[in-house]
């Protein structure tokens, strides 16, 4: 008998335990529950109802359907590297609701600005395809099936583009031998009629002639440089268009027999010659006025303010410098050289590495040169180590002024929206990354069209 009310008591003890278990369990998968659903509240979200297949749109990310619509995942380029953002529809998958930058690395206190309240408010609520002042609404991913690369787009330029009668010259950099490379080029009737491609010393000296009296040699028994130079010309004015060169990644091409030299160079400065006789303004082709030029970004949470001054004289640049000031006067270039603005213990100061920028700059004469990563920073520059958007984007702002080219900002808004579209304000002095914002938002509203 008292066996059997122990066994009672004990199983009564299991029981119990299990019902607080599961009571307790229970209310904290509520309290768990409850709080995610207030956190989701607080975030904008709603409830997810379908996820939506994303495959073969570049770009997308994520799309899911939710309880008020549709939220989709965008990551495209920006000015320091990807920019991916959260869009958010109403049930129709036409106006915007909310804009989120999820992930970003532009520059800070210009482009980073997309961030704010003051730019991603404008969104909400309007009607896609979004655009900027005086910008056409980008080709849709439907249309596409994915972004245009930049250098399709540079290509695009001379499509059916009208070439002026006229003798046109292009010149790059000289070499370590003291030579210039430089094409020459005859437009008649619309047409291109001759093509030079030579490399010039100060003292008239050319690689064409070097090739032919053996100094300059390539192989004992295939064609000497001046003919496979020739044989290029021929082949742009036969074909009228530089598509046929095809390139490797050492700048060589099969598509001229015979020829096994790099042709990078005689490509580039023939593009700038039909660029000249289209009538089409690039860094390259642009006309430098002699004088000053400054260029400020925003301060910085320091309160220090980047600038770039730029002297051209003579229609080059002979001077450049970066620095980043304050109200008071201070500058990062005497900080960094007194010690309170440490990058290594050993490297470079920033000073050091802002100087190789200007200097690079006034020796290439052309920001091409700077090929930057995501996060802003480049390896074409010995020892520099930090980030050149800044720099970059205002040496770009002191070119246009020098060229007489209108930054964005001061390009005014003739463009009249499409009658299904909305113009919104960019960032003063972040083109770059409003477009890719924009984009980014068009991109999205594009994907859904294509998924309903």
């Amino acid at each position: 008998m008292k066996n059997k009310n122990v066994r009672g008591i004990l199983a009564l003890a299991v029981v119990t335990a299990l019902s607080f278990g599961v009571i307790y369990g229970s209310h904290t998968f509520s309290e768990k529950f409850a709080a995610e659903n207030t956190q989701t509240a607080q975030e904008g979200q709603s409830e997810v109802l379908e996820e939506l297949d994303t495959e073969g749109f570049d770009g997308i990310e994520k799309a899911v359907k939710t309880s008020d619509g549709y939220l989709v995942t965008v990551r495209t380029k920006g000015y320091g590297g990807d920019i991916v953002m959260d869009v958010a529809f109403d049930a129709e998958g036409k106006t915007v609701t909310k804009v989120t930058v999820k992930e970003q690395t532009e520059t800070e206190g210009v482009g980073s600005k997309i961030t704010e309240t003051e730019f991603l408010s404008q969104f909400e609520g309007v009607e896609a395809p979004v655009y900027l002042p005086g910008m056409n609404v980008p080709m849709t991913l439907e249309e596409t099936g994915e972004e245009t690369p930049a250098a399709d787009q540079e290509e695009d330029l001379l499509k059916d583009a009208v070439l002026a009668d006229g003798d046109y010259i292009a010149k790059g950099q000289p070499d370590d031998n003291g030579l210039t490379d430089q094409v020459t080029m005859t437009v008649k009737d619309g047409k291109i009629t001759a093509v030079n491609w030579d490399s010039v010393g100060e003292d008239g000296t050319k690689k064409s002639v070097m090739s032919e009296n053996g100094e300059y040699v390539m192989t004992e028994d295939g064609p000497t440089w001046k003919e496979q130079a020739e044989a290029l010309a021929q082949t742009l004015v036969e074909n009228q268009t530089l598509d046929v060169f095809t390139m490797d990644e050492q700048g060589k091409t099969d598509a001229v027999s015979g020829v096994s030299i790099s042709i990078g160079g005689f490509v580039d400065l023939a593009k700038q010659c039909m660029y000249e006789a289209a009538g089409i303004v690039t860094e390259k082709s642009l006309t430098l006025a002699d004088g000053d030029y400054i260029a400020k970004g925003q301060p910085d949470d320091n309160g220090l303010t980047e600038q770039v001054t730029m002297t051209v004289k003579d229609g080059k640049i002979t001077a450049v410098n970066w620095d980043a000031i304050g109200e008071d006067g201070t500058k990062k270039s005497v900080m960094s050289e007194n010690g309170e603005y440490v990058m290594t213990e050993d490297g470079p100061t920033w000073k050091e590495q802002a100087e190789a920028l200007a200097q690079t700059l006034v020796e290439n004469q052309t920001l091409d040169v700077f090929t930057m990563d995501e996060q802003g920073k480049t390896d074409a520059v010995s020892g520099v180590s930090i980030s050149i958007g800044g720099f970059v984007s205002l040496a770009q702002d002191c070119l246009n002024q020098a060229a007489g080219v209108e930054t964005p900002e001061e390009t005014p808004a003739e463009t009249e929206a499409p009658e299904d579209g909305t113009v919104v304000d960019g960032v003063s002095g972040a083109t770059i990354s409003s477009t890719a914002a924009v984009n980014a938002v068009n991109m999205a509203f594009d994907f859904l069209n294509a998924a309903k």
